[in-house]
């Protein structure tokens, strides 16, 4: 079951919200080793407010097996606060229909490259379908270059943003590393991509289900 969530569901969804920043701690700051602000073994940062929104892929026991978190970019983005240099289009990484994926995680409770490219597609499906219901022209990130290959298998319409940067890492890649910022048009050509890398079956294509017309309307990039 996926849940669409915002911080003003947590009094209803106090657990699972509290598994979900244990889940960032321990992926992002025991795992890769981030330097980020954690309080009580959570992970909660200045983009957890009540503009962000969350999408939680709970299986059996109310587990988490994949979570995304999206921010309007026109109050919080990483890329513009942090990271502008990875723009190098002269695109503007702020817009009122641009949101910022961040904090992506992927745990399917079976260890297979099926589980995994299911668990994948779903969670970024219902972020796109969101999306689309609530007319955005792009989805942004920060990405390791490295991970470049598998965006554009998730989708051909991946656009990078500019080059890749060095960053200062985590334990995982001592001395750092390199970053690139993408982008995804927010189409339904899209979510036809992502659905079919997943393997999720529908009776008609994304593209059949929904009546507003392919965006975006902005100029695309390359």
């Amino acid at each position: 079951m996926i849940l669409t969530l915002t911080l003003r569901d947590r009094g209803s969804h106090a657990a699972l919200f509290s598994e979900y920043f244990r889940l960032r701690h321990d992926v992002f700051v025991k795992g890769r080793g981030w330097s980020l602000p954690t309080t009580n073994g959570m992970e909660i940062d200045q983009y957890d407010d009540n503009d962000a929104v969350y999408f939680l892929d709970v299986g059996e026991q109310e587990r988490i097996q994949a979570a995304i978190r999206i921010t309007p970019t026109i109050k919080s983005s990483l890329i513009a606060d942090y990271f502008p240099h990875l723009v190098e289009n002269g695109q503007s990484p702020r817009s009122p229909s641009i949101y910022e994926c961040t904090r992506y995680i992927v745990i399917p409770p079976r260890k297979s490259r099926d589980d995994n490219r299911l668990a994948k597609g779903r969670i970024i499906a219902a972020m796109l379908g969101w999306s689309i219901d609530h007319g955005l022209t792009y989805l942004q990130t920060v990405i390791d270059s490295v991970a470049l290959p598998t965006y554009l298998e998730l989708t051909p319409r991946t656009m990078p943003l500019g080059l890749p940067h060095p960053y200062g890492g985590g334990r995982k890649t001592p001395g750092g590393g390199e970053c690139m910022a993408i982008r995804w048009p927010i189409c339904t050509q899209v979510l036809d991509d992502v659905r079919q890398y997943g393997g999720l079956i529908e009776i008609e294509p994304a593209a059949a289900a929904y009546a507003r017309p392919a965006q975006p309307t902005a100029q695309l990039i390359h």
